[in-house]
């Protein structure tokens, strides 16, 4: 589509609460013009639907598809496919981009050679832009290290469409974390730029997010780790559900790619990732001990806590 740079991904699934809010917060972006709105929209409502086809707006290039339910990151491989845009940016619905956020990433990404650009936002526990908590990330010079382990791109993610060439897609067999595992191998190959300012408002701590369901995350989480041999992370009981999946293999479109042909160094184990096994046990012991602790203070103090 000519004029379109930035195409913003989207997916919706039983959002009602969300949706009229969010096409409000959409319309207010600055560089509206140069953006394309690519909702995957998974087994609509009739009063979602409706609330599409009444939101009228002239200025917003929207694309609708409309899907059977499917897993969050099949529709994310399903919007990429069907971008105009150079940079693609994920916007949740249930979160909120402030109307700088999309011209600040891409001026990072131009003025750099990144791949991919992220940035601050805040956290809060009720929908709007509230400043409940700051999530602060270094530039990427001073967290290069970090970011070989750690999620560091946020909610907020912004890339360049032609990386998806030679890095593949997201990995549909997970639920929650295949931005986490994107982030892994674009950092093993490309470098990342921070945007200079604060990209928006992130709803957390709510019982209708997928992210909520920590006994999958901790699973998920578990394979990554594996598959990019970060052992000293890894939670010893929780291996045998991470082996579920299948570590050397990506799955997108219906169709398994070989991690080893993305990122051919995934087939050895370097010496600091042997470092990494040898101290295993030893962190694995501290986290249980950590949990224990704190889960005896949360009975004798009648704190509620979360599920292992």
């Amino acid at each position: 589509m000519p004029g379109i740079h930035i195409s913003v991904i989207t997916s919706l699934y039983r959002c009602t609460a969300f949706l009229q809010d969010f096409l409000l917060h959409y319309s207010r972006i600055k560089n509206i013009d140069e953006c394309e709105l690519i909702l995957v929209h998974n087994d609509p409502t009739a009063e979602e639907l409706d609330m599409i086809n009444n939101f009228t707006q002239p200025r917003i290039n929207l694309v609708h598809i409309v899907v059977k339910r499917e897993g969050l990151y099949a529709s994310w491989n399903r919007a990429i496919d069907a971008a105009s845009g150079e940079y693609l940016a994920v916007w949740n619905v249930d979160d909120i981009r402030t109307p700088d956020s999309l011209l600040a990433q891409k001026n990072a990404l131009e003025q750099t050679n990144a791949a991919l650009s992220y940035g601050d936002f805040y956290g809060t526990r009720t929908y709007g832009p509230n400043a409940d908590k700051l999530y602060q990330y270094p530039e990427y010079d001073r967290c290069i290290k970090e970011a070989f382990r750690r999620h560091i791109i946020g909610c907020f993610p912004m890339w360049r469409k032609t990386i998806h060439k030679e890095l593949g897609y997201f990995d549909e067999q997970f639920r929650l974390v295949s931005d986490y595992e994107f982030q892994l191998r674009v950092i093993r190959r490309l470098p990342l730029a921070k945007a200079a300012s604060v990209l928006g408002y992130y709803l957390e701590h709510a019982g209708h997010k997928l992210s909520s369901n920590r006994r999958v995350q901790r699973r998920e989480r578990t394979a990554v780790q594996l598959r990019y041999h970060m052992f000293d992370k890894l939670l010893l009981h929780v291996l045998p559900f991470a082996f579920r999946y299948r570590l050397n293999h990506i799955l997108s479109f219906g169709k398994w790619v070989p991690v080893r042909s993305i990122l051919p160094s995934r087939t050895g184990i370097n010496t600091g990732e042997l470092w990494s096994l040898l101290r295993m046990p030893f962190t694995y012991a501290r986290w249980f001990l950590k949990r224990s602790f704190q889960t005896l203070y949360n009975i004798l103090f009648h704190k509620q806590h979360a599920a292992p």
